[in-house]
This record gives C-alpha cells, structure tokens and sequence, in this order.
C-alpha cells in the first residue's frame, strides 16, 4: 500500500491511480511555479533547470536495490 506525507499527517492511498493523479497535479503546480518565477526573476531556461535540479538534490536517494534501481 503507498502512503504520502501531506504536511504532518501520513496517509495511506487504497488506489494506486490516487498516486498518480498527485503526481500530476503536483508537476502542473510545479511548472507554473517555474514559469512564474522565470518571469519575474528573468532567469534562463538554464537557470530554471539548475534550480530544479538542486531542489532535486535535497532528497537523498533510497537504497540501492539489486540492479541499481531505488526503491
């Protein structure tokens, strides 16, 4: 069974599909945050993409599961 974190609370998803409608919502909800701040600031697409991908880096990967893939 998946379980999210929203704020402090922990829930557990009954359906799968549940997961991947927030994940959608939440990269529509990122891009425009993107957009919105390439905007303001002027930044680069570049920039934008660095941005991301120390964000990115914030979460340290699981453990590595046979054949490399994380869980």
């Amino acid at each position: 069974m998946d379980s999210t974190v929203t704020g402090f609370i922990k829930f557990y998803m009954a359906n799968p599909d549940q997961k991947t409608i927030l994940i959608k919502q939440a990269f529509t909800e990122i891009k425009e945050i993107c957009k919105r701040f390439q905007e303001d600031s002027g930044s680069s697409n570049a920039e934008v993409n660095y941005l991301l991908m120390e964000i990115a880096s914030l979460w340290e990967p699981k453990e590595k599961k046979e054949f490399g893939f994380r869980e």
